[in-house]
């Protein structure tokens, strides 16, 4: 088994090399830990501790040897009324959590320790909420909304600017609903058009309003209750901007705004999960953490990194799992999936290992890679392990350019046929 074979391995290296170097993979039967990281939306932390491993949703299946690691929905499910946990207008998550799975052990303390295993299951990836935000003005905050089946996706970055409302000739039934030729196209290029649900198709009304310069477009219910999702019907395929609708309460209080004169400024955008390994070593009293993380990709990848920053302050190594991403509704559990891990099945015979070197690091304008080994594809990863830059090198020395990305910790992937790799670098 590679477990043993690994066991070997570290013993001749201790023995006739005086290095050890350990290797670890997912492990079911461990012990396993969990905690919780909550952050407000602003970023700020507003509280972090140990958790309950069940109330974290991740399902360790110790028979199978997997992992299944979801979303948190237990502070939404059991809170649905507070609004610390729940915004009662949008109805949407208030918190953003980390939430992590891990074992710890003060016998892998002194030694470089590679973490590996295998995605098998990954439907979480690209799920999650889209947010309609308003962000000035007496409707401030967020607000209840549906995204339509059809139009152009909702991004991470997300779409901000004014709101305007669409004018077209007819009056019968209401002069906003977009059945009509519109009136005000110059008021809506490069704007967010709101439009009234009215007796056209919800794909016809969004197309007029893309033709007419519109980025994005806000439907209002004309219907008591909450938004609905839309279809496209028959023209539905051809809108490119990203679509959604507000109930007939949430667009009359813009309407009245609009109608007063008040610009209202709004934002739509994506928030998604973000799934990733990690081995975290601190010292005696937890006060000095250094770290290293592995997005986890899609299904049938592995994964494997290695900490090799070894201290004699070193107390306690974790490794494990983590998902980053809004509190979800329970509701929602199926819909938006989960991510499964197990413990790395090649053989011997066929694992490999990419040596590579990356320098300057840090860095304030480019990383430099030397690879023993063809290099296919490479991505770069924030510390909220999502991607900012990847490239197909199919080089084994090659350079990549960084004097975009913002200051702060990176992690490159690299990918050599079935193996990979990930390295921490800093941009400066």
């Amino acid at each position: 088994m590679k477990k043993n074979y690994f066991t070997i391995v570290f013993v001749f290296c201790f023995a006739f090399m005086g290095i050890a170097q350990n290797t670890v993979t997912v492990d079911a039967s461990a012990d396993q830990l969990g905690y919780a990281a909550v952050f407000n939306f602003d970023g700020s932390l507003a509280f972090g501790e140990p958790w309950g491993v069940p109330e974290l949703q991740t399902i360790v299946d110790p028979a199978n040897n997997t992992m299944s690691l979801h979303p948190n929905f237990n502070t939404y499910g059991d809170n649905p009324t507070d609004p610390f946990w729940v915004n009662q207008t949008s109805l949407l998550g208030n918190k953003f959590m980390r939430m992590e799975t891990y074992v710890q052990s003060t016998e892998l303390v002194g030694s470089p320790l590679t973490f590996e295993g295998t995605v098998q299951e990954n439907t979480l990836q690209d799920s999650g909420y889209v947010v309609f935000n308003v962000n000035n003005g007496p409707l401030l905050g967020q607000h209840q909304s549906v995204p339509a089946g059809f139009g152009g996706a909702f991004t991470t970055d997300g779409v901000t600017e004014d709101l305007v409302l669409l004018l077209d000739e007819g009056s019968d039934p209401d002069p906003n609903d977009g059945c009509e030729p519109v009136t005000n196209s110059g008021d809506l290029a490069g704007k967010i058009a709101v439009i009234r649900r009215g007796v056209c198709e919800f794909g016809f009304k969004a197309l007029v309003a893309q033709n007419a310069g519109a980025i994005a477009v806000v439907v209002i219910n004309n219907v008591e209750g909450p938004p609905i999702l839309m279809g496209g019907g028959d023209f539905g395929d051809q809108v490119t901007i990203p679509v959604l609708m507000v109930s007939d309460v949430t667009g009359a209080a813009i309407v009245a705004e609009l109608d007063a004169g008040n610009t209202v400024n709004s934002t739509m955008f994506f928030t998604n999960y973000n799934m990733y390994a990690f081995i975290k070593v601190f010292n005696s009293d937890f006060s000095v953490l250094k770290d290293v993380y592995a997005p986890l990709e899609d299904a049938g990848t592995d994964f494997s990194f290695t900490f090799d920053d070894v201290g004699d302050e070193d107390a306690f190594v974790q490794y494990g799992f983590g998902v980053a991403g809004i509190n979800a509704n329970p509701a929602d559990e199926a819909s938006l999936g989960s991510v499964v891990v197990t413990s790395n099945t090649l053989s011997v015979s066929d694992f490999t290992t990419i040596n590579v070197s990356l320098f300057p690091n840090p860095t304030t304008h480019n990383i430099n890679i030397q690879s023993d080994k063809q290099i296919t594809d490479i991505a770069i990863y924030n510390t909220l392990g999502q991607v900012v830059k990847n490239a197909s090198p199919q080089a084994t020395n090659f350079s990549v350019e960084t004097s975009n990305l913002n200051t702060g910790v990176y992690f490159v992937t690299l990918k050599a046929n079935s193996t990979s790799k990930t390295i921490k670098f800093i941009k400066q």
